[in-house]
């Protein structure tokens, strides 16, 4: 009786350790399995291109140790970089050909696997995303106006463009694509920190006038554009006169404008046409006749506005001139004529601008903004 108790006792401890072994082989199978699931591929790889390198982000895979991207032009791929961690998730690509197509790939690794049977090298599926050098600016054109005159009006003068002109003009760049840019935006793709789409230009208006604020700056903002009006310092005063059409004398956007402008539409930005140099003085242009001390008085003046960015009055500027504006603390500044496209290779003291005004043809327009209007040779560097 006794030895038969022993018995069922002793089948009942088989029972559970062959039922705790089987738990811990299940238990195994299942680490194992976890641990050689295939790592799920890279997502949202993008490719932002500057000047010098072309800058690669993706999203964390879980349980990946790190990434690898490669670089494929035509059959050839080539791994270019490593990343380790999970949240490493960007690589800068810098020994990369600029007018080249690229197909940048990130592929997620782990070093080793969980359970029995480890092994390293296991990778997610790469994937992929295409630098086109094509699709992105090499030259800009950089429009400039002057002033604005209501429809139907008579053309007094070759710097005038009709209201409605204007718009047909804008509502064009609007309604096929084009990307307009800021000057600090024009900064950044010259310095080569930005890029942009081919497709790309910069609006600008000389002078300051009063007319711009009236009727260019709505056109501007129905569009969703970005614009600059390029002010003389000594014309802004305190208020902006009301709008009269028929005025005699000029009339000039004053301070409350500018702020007005400045915080309810940042995109169309207020910048420096000198602070009293649009005059003649004794017959000749101050930028070619004014010495080194009176160009900066006249910067000093224009601080109050917080100007970073200049035109030249007449497009006519000086190496003076141009230093002084260094050692005041502009970033760049604006000319114009011959025809040519602004570039990288510009001096960023004398970037191009092309004069539009009413006289031109709308399908001229067209070709300028498309970059199809020929252009006379850049000046050369000195």
């Amino acid at each position: 009786m006794k030895s038969k108790r022993n018995r069922k006792k002793k089948q009942r401890l088989y029972l559970l350790a062959g039922t705790a072994a089987l738990v811990v082989l299940i238990m195994m199978l299942v680490l194992t399995v976890q641990g050689h699931k295939k790592l799920s591929p890279a997502s949202g790889v993008q490719v932002d291109p500057t000047y010098s390198a072309l800058n690669v982000s993706w999203e964390s895979i879980p349980g990946a140790d790190g990434y690898y991207v490669y670089a494929t032009q035509g059959e050839e791929t080539e791994l270019v970089g490593e990343t380790e961690g999970k949240d490493s998730c960007s690589y800068a690509f810098k020994d990369y050909t600029r007018d080249r197509e690229y197909e940048i790939s990130v592929a997620g690794y782990k070093k080793k696997l969980i359970g029995k049977g480890k092994r390293e090298g296991e990778m997610s599926e790469p994937v992929s995303a295409v630098y086109d050098s094509t699709q992105y600016a090499q030259q800009i054109p950089i429009l400039t106006y002057h002033k604005i005159i209501p429809a139907g009006r008579e053309f007094k003068s070759s710097l005038l463009i009709a209201a409605d002109t204007f718009d047909k003009q804008m509502k064009y760049l609007h309604d096929n694509g084009f990307t307009t840019i800021t000057p600090e935006e024009f900064y950044e793709w010259h310095e080569g920190r930005k890029e942009f789409p081919v497709k790309t230009c910069m609006i600008t208006f000389d002078d300051g006038f009063a007319e711009v604020y009236y009727l260019a700056y709505p056109i501007i903002r129905k569009y969703g554009l970005s614009a600059t009006l390029f002010c003389i310092g000594h014309h802004i005063e305190d208020t902006t006169e009301a709008y009269d059409p028929d005025a005699e004398d000029a009339q000039y956007v004053g301070r409350d404008a500018i702020e007005e402008v400045r915080k309810e539409y940042p995109d169309f930005v207020m910048e420096s046409h000198t602070y009293a140099m649009h005059s003649r003085v004794n017959g000749k242009k101050p930028a070619v006749s004014f010495t080194y001390d009176q160009i900066m008085e006249d910067c000093e003046l224009n601080k109050p506005f917080g100007f970073k960015y200049l035109a030249y009055p007449w497009g006519t500027y000086s190496e003076t001139m141009q230093q002084a504006l260094k050692d005041s603390g502009y970033k760049m500044a604006f000319t114009y004529d011959p025809f040519y496209y602004a570039t990288r290779n510009d001096d960023p003291y004398a970037v191009n601008r092309i004069k539009i005004n009413g006289k031109i043809a709308f399908d001229k327009f067209v070709r300028i903004v498309n970059l199809q209007e020929r252009q006379y040779d850049p000046p050369q560097e000195q």
